[in-house]
């Protein structure tokens, strides 16, 4: 009998379900227990899976890097539509996601690298090259900005996107602190006002 399509496997079901739970009661409050009971999926099979809580962390960092790396190219491969609006095109779908969390867990990467214990070096590693990637893609969508003319000439691309960065987890903490997702895009339409 075939698994229907949009039905994940045991070991997608186990990283959706972590996925949340590490966020929205803590990754060390969290046992593999919890995700056996949250998931229905049995502890062989987790263990099948995943040698370990620590283990199946990184598969969950894993989890976010590919979904902010998918929202991220939909928004920024929209050639069509002016920066600007790719990047609050962006913005809103991690408003979205957050309000699914019931505005917990503002940026997965920084509240699961606050969580993990020094000794995870697969997953402080994982978090910090999802970063290092981000910063380049940014910084070619700021250069589009400035030779379509959409923003002010003299912008330097590359500060604009460490800044941009700076502001986008900025801007999550407060949406975390205040319950309010329409902080993360206010954030982005004040940052692009002041390139224009």
């Amino acid at each position: 009998m075939n698994r229907k399509r949009n039905q994940p496997s045991n070991r997608d079901q186990v990283i959706q379900t972590a996925a949340q739970m590490f966020l929205m009661g803590g990754y060390a409050y969290t046992s593999m227990d919890d995700v056996m009971r949250k998931s229905r999926v049995s502890k062989s099979n987790i263990y099948y899976h995943f040698k370990s809580k620590e283990e199946l962390l990184l598969a969950v960092v894993e989890f976010w890097a590919d979904r902010y790396e998918a929202q991220l190219f939909a928004s920024l491969g929209q050639n069509d539509l002016t920066v600007e609006k790719r990047i609050l095109a962006f913005m809103e779908s991690l408003a979205a996601g957050f309000t699914e969390r019931n505005h917990q867990g503002g940026c997965p990467f920084v509240s699961l690298y606050l969580q993990c214990s020094e000794q995870a070096e697969a997953v402080r590693e994982r978090i910090f090259r999802f970063f290092a990637e981000l910063h380049p893609l940014l910084t070619k969508l700021f250069e589009q900005g400035v030779k379509k003319q959409e923003f002010r000439e003299g912008i330097g691309a590359d500060e604009a996107a460490s800044l941009f960065i700076a502001a986008l987890e900025g801007s999550l903490v407060l949406a975390e602190t205040t319950r309010d997702a329409g902080v993360i895009k206010r954030t982005a339409v004040h940052f692009c006002r002041m390139l224009h």
